[in-house]
């Protein structure tokens, strides 16, 4: 059955062609999927109220349009806390969500962009909102002192932790992405596969 897809991006992403967020929605798209792969304004000074502001019109569109497909969300690093952050603030429309989290970045990284930060008993609550899994890998420079840390209380959650990837980004390797465009079709699927 197809799927509604949200991907959100991470700080300055600009959708580059090669990327795995790219490629997916690609990929997702070509497979009947309803892919909403917005571009996130300002990606060198973002301000969570913009941010904010295009996802939620992108949730809209999906709620509207929504006629029983499960809507799955994918989020990347600043994208990932954007949607933590929706989803603790209590502005996220009541519909049923699959969350893929993909390298959250750590708060504590956060301090330029401080609208950003979401305080880690909230962040951990929304995390555990939902059917919600999260990627991590220990060399990320993005959570120095890793996933767990980056919430106050035992997650509670899947977490996946894929080694070597650092922060799942283009200049990492990370370009076609196999295992999220089968997670998204699949829950259970191995989501190291690339």
């Amino acid at each position: 059955m197809a799927k509604q897809v949200l991907i959100l991006h991470g700080w300055t992403n600009r959708r580059l062609e090669g990327s795995w967020q790219r490629q997916t929605a690609v990929a997702l798209r070509k497979l009947g999927h309803q892919v909403h792969y917005p571009q996130l304004p300002n990606p060198d000074e973002p301000r969570f109220a913009d941010w904010a502001e295009v996802a939620l019109n992108e949730l809209g569109q999906i709620a509207e349009g929504n006629s029983g497909e499960e809507v799955v969300v994918i989020g990347h690093s600043l994208g990932a806390v954007t949607w933590l952050k929706l989803v603790a603030d209590g502005l996220v429309p009541s519909l049923s969500y699959r969350v893929l989290l993909v390298a959250p970045a750590d708060q504590s990284l956060l301090i330029d962009i401080p609208d950003f930060i979401v305080d880690q008993a909230a962040a951990g609550s929304a995390a555990r909102s939902g059917a919600t899994t999260l990627i991590a890998s220990g060399e990320d420079p993005w959570q120095p002192n890793g996933i767990e840390a980056l919430f106050d209380s035992p997650l509670e959650v899947p977490v996946v932790t894929i080694p070597g990837a650092r922060h799942f980004s283009l200049s990492d390797g990370w370009g076609d992405w196999a295992g999220v465009i089968n997670w998204v079709t699949d829950p259970a699927s191995d989501l190291s596969v690339r």
